[in-house]
């Protein structure tokens, strides 16, 4: 959440016929080839966990370990049916949670995650946060916000 005090980013400048960068997406490479961190809070902003998540814009919602989210109080809002990788459906607990990414803060989807599963920072998270994945430099990028 951006306050009165907090600046906006400016827009990206494009080159003339340069192809929009679409929040969520990613540039330059392939997707999940980076870390950041950012802090996943509670709803009642009372408890945070710094985590360090694989950047994967071919996952829809960001994925947490169940155990941490249960120990921040995030409830269990709905089960979703989940396309996984290997081709497979899994039926997974979808819950929300503030996190906060680059000074902002945004409530996303959290799928609740296998104990020992990694920590993924979905497109849902960096589309709220107006964000794209520059693979290749290994850096969240300002995307282009479209109405």
């Amino acid at each position: 959440m951006t306050t009165e005090n907090q600046a906006e980013a400016p827009a990206r400048e494009r080159l003339p016929g340069e192809k929009l960068i679409l929040p969520g997406t990613t540039i330059g490479g392939e997707v999940g080839t980076f870390y950041v961190d950012f802090v996943l809070w509670n709803r009642e902003m009372t408890d945070s966990r710094t985590l360090n998540a694989l950047v994967d814009t071919g996952a829809t919602y960001t994925q947490v370990p169940a155990s941490v989210l249960d120990e921040l109080g995030v409830e269990r809002r709905q089960t979703r049916t989940f396309s996984m990788a290997d081709g497979s459906t899994q039926r997974l607990s979808v819950g929300w949670a503030e996190i906060e990414l680059g000074g902002d803060q945004a409530v996303v989807h959290i799928i609740f995650g296998e104990e020992n599963g990694k920590i993924l920072l979905g497109a849902h998270a960096l589309e709220a946060f107006g964000l794209a994945a520059d693979a290749k430099n290994g850096r969240l990028i300002p995307a282009d916000l479209t109405r």
